[in-house]
């Protein structure tokens, strides 16, 4: 009896953004051209190329996004292998993340769809349960993986946005004076001044080296 083989290996991105005029964290969906679930709700993936290297997968996958802007960097968060996930066959999916800064909803989004975060609609495929499962993954890359956390932070953000961001990807309360004595321990992070505020104390600004 001959072995099954997977024949098929995709990559499906998780694409992110932080959004300061709402002060939340995005994640890009794009609605599918072609069957099978055509017209449904989607990460952008693509099926791995012979001799293609993972980012140049990604990079392919997010252009069905429409978007002005590249990522700023992308990385590999799981590996995904229910045998049923994919109607055409059995593949496997690699899971992967990139991220943006700062877009800016429907101006540089165009036709994609930027839920938050914490919203998870019925996606195509298994990219629900891909993207429940990767979210989890997050927190452990925010201010520790320094591509990752650049990436969304954008070079200068102020304490209003790093708290944001760090309550929206941990799902936890955050101290404001606790997290800006962690971000002055980060390498390569400085306080910049700080920001106009309508009332009470402005919050810090701070940059990236």
């Amino acid at each position: 009896m001959t072995d099954t083989i997977f024949s098929v290996v995709t990559v499906d991105v998780l694409p992110l953004t932080y959004d300061p005029d709402g002060q939340v964290v995005r994640y890009g969906l794009h609605r599918r051209p072609a069957p099978p679930f055509e017209g449904e709700l989607a990460l952008p993936g693509v099926v791995v190329h012979s001799g293609e290297r993972l980012e140049a997968a990604a990079r392919r996958a997010v252009d069905k996004l429409h978007l002005r802007a590249d990522p700023v960097a992308l990385g590999q968060l799981r590996t995904f292998d229910e045998p049923s996930r994919d109607p055409r066959g059995p593949s496997l999916s690699v899971a992967m993340w990139a991220a943006y800064p700062s877009l800016r909803m429907g101006e540089d989004t165009g036709d994609s769809l930027w839920p938050e975060i914490a919203d998870l609609p019925a996606l195509a495929f298994d990219h629900t349960a891909i993207v429940a499962t990767t979210r989890e993954l997050l927190p452990a890359l925010l201010w520790q993986d320094m591509p990752f956390t650049r990436a969304i932070t954008g070079e200068r953000f102020t304490a209003t946005d790093a708290v944001a961001i760090t309550r929206q990807l941990t799902r936890h309360d955050v101290h404001r004076a606790n997290l800006n004595r962690a971000l002055a321990r980060i390498p390569g992070l400085a306080q910049a001044g700080t920001a106009p505020a309508a009332g009470g104390r402005p919050p810090k600004v701070w940059a990236w080296a």
